[in-house]
């Protein structure tokens, strides 16, 4: 009966595959595909890729491919990662995905086959581990990378069991180069001193990243090591607020407020949130670590240390998706054959609804929950009980006498807590500094998830708002709230200008991200293209010339139209070829400044002086230059100690003070007509690059 139980419910689960996920899989570009396939796609097509972690610029190539998906970010995934796609980067986008989907479908016959040499249950058991499992379809029809992943983590712990260390290391290795929590693996080498797959691992790693960096470039991984590891880390890369299931997004909900997105959290607590966070991470992770017992080299001691270690790095991530959970078929088979072979099948059932569960998708509350967002995320609870229940039997299995003997165990301890308590002081200061920008913030009605840009509207303020539907030019002027008509769900509004001072009526230029270019066109007359093939316009003082920026193969350049609304106007160029212009102010042609970068060094900012010499200012690595209307100051963002901070520079003595001095970014300045009031972008409190608008006196 239980076997013909078995076989009707694979077949019942096969036919929803067929008729339910496939169809959805197969004729739509779903996040997060597209993430990887344009990256892999992007460096093939030989194009400096040092600014692909950022939203607008990944979502202007994107566009002009025309790719079918609406939003795109390449935040958190490593460059890496994206390598496996470059044998499909010749395909076209809905093609490569079909090839994806089949090749993940074909992944499936090595892990059942390497599943079950491991831990002898049979394929049609496997086979429904799979089947029952919601995560394993969303990987389908999101695309993504995670049936690899664990096809890599299963054949490391197969090499391992049969003493193939060098390749167990190796593989291992390959998976942290991929998603990096696989490193907890490395652990595992180390109290076991199994040396050749740690050594193996380090050499695979360095190797892996080598490449890495031969295809993409240094600068994009001093973005990835530099600002969106740490964040990552810390549980901010993402919106932290929508619930994720992880300890971080529970506890920023409860305890950390966001004028947007956590106006009233439970009970406000920066304190709570820096001692809980790290303390409850670490009560979860240490076990798995602690437990590692060397002397015991069974195979079912292995699978289980190995199981721990992978549900752990999963119950204490700080952005988990539902697609992450697909890797949970391993510590199902392991704990399922233990069981059976105890036959404990009480515990047996209990698991298997342990299993579901985590699967299980949830819908996201749209309001605040206080204490009932814990009700949304059974996921958590969930894995902290097939965790527990791990911990449970290697602690059964443990022998007492080899435990007081290890006193490697005393110094993984010992070093645990010591991050502990550096971890909760570190966060303390960082979750209360950052609120400190909440008192500048712009009580904006129409926030998107980014808001960026930030120009003076009359008496409001001009932006670019990102939404799911893309990003769209908004207008806010007392309290009302104005979108660009002509604006279309074909095209993304990614940048703009407006005429300031004395010029009447204003006058804005927008960027249309279309296939094949972006195009500068008058929102008066959005039929009229100003300026083809062009991004980032900036119009002169005056009003009468127009700068903008010229990609080829993602190197930018700064050009100028001079008098551009004549039909006689010419183009010229301002920046040397050697130069990858990121961003520029311009107030005329012998007035401008910019942030450029040479290949393999950070950006630094430049200034045209009297002979027209791009001056290098020597103010470090540094972007988003913005010159006051009176010429008088200059406005940037410096990096130092992994944040962009703002700083003022005096343009006539040429001496430099912060603004800004916070644990959180600051970018994209842009000054009032006073000269003293900036508006600009912060993402303090929010996610990373996940920016509000806020308005500051700089000059007194």
């Amino acid at each position: 009966m239980i076997r013909w139980a078995e076989r009707c419910a694979l077949l019942l689960l096969v036919l929803y595959v067929c008729f339910h996920t496939m169809p959805r899989a197969w004729h739509s570009l779903i996040t997060d595909f597209p993430n990887y396939y344009m990256s892999a796609r992007l460096a093939h097509e030989n194009y400096d890729t040092s600014r692909m972690y950022e939203w607008d610029w990944l979502q202007r190539e994107k566009d002009h491919r025309a790719v079918d998906v609406r939003v795109i970010g390449l935040v958190p995934i490593t460059p890496f990662s994206t390598l496996i796609m470059w044998p499909l980067t010749k395909l076209a986008p809905l093609a490569a995905k079909h090839i994806w989907i089949i090749a993940n479908l074909a992944l499936l016959f090595p892990l059942c086959w390497l599943l079950r040499s491991m831990t002898g249950l049979t394929y049609r058991r496997i086979a429904l581990v799979f089947a029952l499992s919601v995560p394993f379809y969303r990987n389908l029809e999101y695309g993504q990378f995670y049936v690899f992943l664990l096809l890599l983590i299963v054949m490391a712990c197969w090499a391992y069991l049969r003493k193939y260390y060098v390749w167990a290391g190796a593989l291992v290795a390959i998976a942290a180069a991929c998603k990096v929590f696989p490193v907890l693996f490395f652990v595992f080498f180390l109290q076991r001193r199994s040396w050749r797959a740690l050594i193996s691992g380090v050499i695979t790693g360095l190797a892996a990243a080598v490449l890495s960096v031969a295809v993409f470039g240094w600068n994009v991984h001093r973005t990835y090591l530099h600002e969106i590891l740490p964040w990552t880390l810390h549980g901010e890369v993402m919106p932290p607020y929508v619930t994720t299931a992880s300890f971080s997004s529970v506890l920023h909900s409860l305890f950390l407020s966001e004028p947007q997105w956590n106006p009233h959290p439970w009970h406000y607590s920066p304190l709570c949130y820096a001692l809980l966070l790290p303390a409850l991470q670490t009560l979860m992770l240490a076990p798995a670590v602690l437990l590692i017992r060397r002397e015991d080299s069974t195979r079912g001691r292995i699978m289980l240390e190995w199981s721990a270690l992978l549900t752990a790095s999963l119950a204490i991530s700080t952005v988990p998706a539902s697609y992450n959970f697909v890797l949970m078929a391993l510590p199902m088979c392991v704990l399922a054959a233990e069981l059976l072979r105890r036959r404990s099948y009480t515990w047996l059932a209990a698991l298997l609804v342990i299993y579901l569960g985590i699967g299980f998708p949830m819908p996201i509350p749209h309001r605040e929950m206080g204490l009932g967002i814990l009700l949304y995320v059974p996921r958590l609870p969930l894995m902290l009980a097939a965790l527990v229940g791990t911990y449970g039997l290697l602690w059964h299995d443990r022998s007492d006498r080899a435990l007081s003997r290890d006193w490697t165990r005393y110094a993984w301890a010992a070093v645990m807590a010591v991050s502990v308590l550096s971890t909760m002081f570190s966060t303390f200061h960082r979750e209360r500094a950052v609120r400190q920008e909440y008192a500048y913030r712009l009580p904006l009605q129409t926030q998107g998830f980014l808001n960026a840009n930030a120009q003076r509207a009359g008496t409001g303020v001009h932006y670019v708002a990102f939404m799911f539907s893309g990003y769209h030019l908004v207008t806010e002027d007392q309290n009302a709230v104005w979108s660009d008509p002509s604006s279309d769900s074909l095209y993304d509004d990614l940048s703009f200008t407006s005429s300031s001072g004395s010029i009447r009526p204003e006058r804005i230029l927008v960027e249309r991200a279309l296939k094949l270019r972006s195009r500068i066109v008058d929102v008066r007359e959005p039929m009229r293209i100003v300026v083809d093939d062009a991004r980032d316009p900036m119009l002169s003082a005056d009003g009468q010339d127009l700068a903008f920026m010229r990609d080829d193969h993602g190197q930018g350049k700064l050009m100028e139209r001079r008098a551009f609304e004549s039909d006689t106007a010419s183009q010229s160029v301002l920046t040397p070829s050697s130069l990858n212009v990121y961003e520029a102010s311009f107030l005329s042609e012998k007035e401008y400044a910019f942030s450029a970068a040479v290949y393999g060094r950070p950006p630094q900012i430049y200034l045209n002086d009297a002979t027209h010499t791009n001056a290098l200012l020597g103010l470090g690595e540094s972007r988003y230059p913005a010159l006051s209307p009176d010429g008088r100051w200059m406005a940037y963002s410096r990096f130092d100690h992994g944040v962009w901070n703002l700083w003022l520079r005096d343009q006539r003595t040429g001496a430099t003070q912060h603004i800004v001095d916070e644990p959180c970014n600051q970018i994209q300045p842009a000054w009032e007509t006073d000269s003293k009031t900036l508006l600009y972008s912060t993402d303090c409190g929010r996610s990373l690059w996940f920016t509000a608008i806020s308005r500051r006196r700089v000059v007194f």
